[in-house]
């Protein structure tokens, strides 16, 4: 069970790792690349910009995902925790 999160993680970095140059560029900013030797050499930098900005999103959602989960688990654990106690004193 818990493996699960792990190899969700581990697909998904493996996946974003295997991505081939960003499909997601538009044709005119494509075209505008290619057409010179100076675009030509900036096409790798702006392919890895694109993929930074697809996945930027997910990264902060789940971050806050992940932080509410935890804040989740730690509230039920104080809960569990204080019921314990007091019938420890009864």
């Amino acid at each position: 069970m818990k493996r699960l999160p792990a190899l969700a993680l581990l697909a998904a970095a493996l996946a974003a790792a295997a991505a081939g140059p960003a499909g997601a560029q538009c044709v005119m900013c494509k075209t505008a690349l290619t057409g010179s030797a100076e675009g030509r050499a900036m096409m790798a930098h702006f392919n890895h910009g694109i993929l930074l900005m697809v996945f930027a999103p997910y990264v902060i959602m789940g971050a806050f995902a992940v932080a509410v989960f935890r804040e989740r688990i730690v509230h039920r654990a104080s809960r569990l925790l204080s019921a314990l106690a007091s019938r420890a004193h009864r």
